[in-house]
């Protein structure tokens, strides 16, 4: 990834920052009345309960978010081999040991509390990835202490995944580890040979799974699958400004999944196409911030933690959106900061945390040394 100038004043950096944090605080206020909408049908017509379940989920996440943006990096660094084998180590205990649900393993009980561990995982994969790109310098380039090291934490991911099976997590995390690999300089030579190795592979594991194979068979038939159908038909009745919060009834019975994998659908029904384009808008401010973040960066491990958190999130984003329009086969990915599922949402501000964190350790390192090359 070509880097940008180094910059010496700081003003523009942390404006950056203040665009990022506003655009995730929107992003969140959205999720939280589409989570009410949606929940207080579950709960009775109660919006008080609602808001508290959804609530509470927040409270966690922005208890996890000043976790991570206080953290010291350089222990987080030492330490990222320890911290990815212990969260991708819960990812296969869930597919070994964990209850089945809609014919997979991805859920784990601790305390009482059930989670899918997969969302902390990614987290713990990206930031070993980061520390190893960092490492390996210009190693990159090499096939096998470059290439094969750098991927090695997304395959041993992606494995536990299959098994459980979570085909869409399991291919989001090698296009995550695969881009920052691309991005750092891998030869496309090495990674199409990888590729040409691992697609057939993954292919095959798919069709292992009946259910897996149906969606996709399904998605290539002339007729759209019924959740991808109705979806479509919320997101085209909501117009221009759409029926109002609370006003849509394709979440009754009719959208499968309405307050995680399709509540994109529920949102277009009623915040209307303006709504669409509010949500698109803020995944795209906040991919174009960490992107130039990253490429102002001085520390290498700080910028690939960047780029790669940023990029995980707006990913999901997109292929969330993807599969609510019918333009990729259902993978059951959610929609960060707006859908309801707890895990996500609180993994995704602990990121923008760890973002936020990256770049203001890089702007404080970069005050030292001017300060003390000043003779201050």
């Amino acid at each position: 990834m070509p880097r940008a100038p180094s910059i010496a004043a700081t003003p523009g950096r942390i404006r950056e920052l203040d665009w990022l944090m506003l655009a995730v605080a929107g992003l969140c206020c959205i999720g939280l009345v589409m989570a009410v909408s949606v929940q207080s049908l579950e709960r009775g017509s109660n919006t008080l309960l609602a808001l508290r379940a959804q609530g509470s989920k927040l409270v966690v996440g922005i208890v996890l978010f000043v976790v991570c943006a206080i953290a010291p990096l350089r222990a987080i660094r030492r330490h990222a081999l320890l911290i990815c084998l212990a969260l991708t180590g819960l990812v296969w205990a869930a597919a070994l040991f964990g209850p089945e649900r809609n014919h997979a393993h991805r859920w784990l009980s601790i305390g009482g509390i059930s989670f899918q561990p997969v969302d902390f995982a990614r987290v713990g994969m990206i930031v070993l990835t980061a520390a190893w790109i960092a490492d390996a310098g210009e190693r990159i380039r090499e096939f096998g202490r470059g290439l094969c090291v750098v991927l090695a934490p997304a395959l041993v991911l992606a494995a536990g995944l299959f098994l459980q099976p979570d085909n869409g997590n399991a291919l989001l995390a090698l296009a995550v580890a695969g881009t920052m690999a691309v991005a750092a300089g891998v030869r496309f030579l090495w990674l199409g040979l990888g590729a040409a190795i691992a697609l057939p592979a993954a292919l095959l594991i798919v069709g292992r799974h009946g259910y897996a194979l149906e969606r996709v068979q399904r998605w290539l038939s002339e007729d759209p699958p019924y959740q991808v159908a109705q979806g479509l038909i919320a997101l085209q009745s909501g117009g221009l400004t759409g029926a109002g919060i609370g006003h849509g009834w394709r979440k009754m019975g009719f959208v499968p999944e309405p307050h995680n994998d399709f509540v994109f659908a529920i949102l277009g029904e009623e915040l209307g196409f303006a709504g669409c384009v509010t949500v698109l808008a803020a995944f795209t401010l906040i991919g174009v911030v960490c992107h130039r973040l990253a490429r102002r960066l001085d520390d290498p491990f700080h910028r690939w933690i960047v780029f790669g958190c940023g990029f995980a999130v707006c990913a999901q984003a997109v292929i969330n959106m993807l599969v609510t329009t019918g333009l990729a086969p259902a993978k059951g990915i959610d929609l960060p900061f707006v859908s309801a599922g707890g895990t996500n949402l609180v993994t995704s501000l602990g990121v923008v945390g760890l973002i936020g964190n990256a770049a203001r350790s890089d702007l404080a390192s970069k005050r030292f040394v001017t300060k003390h090359q000043g003779g201050i």
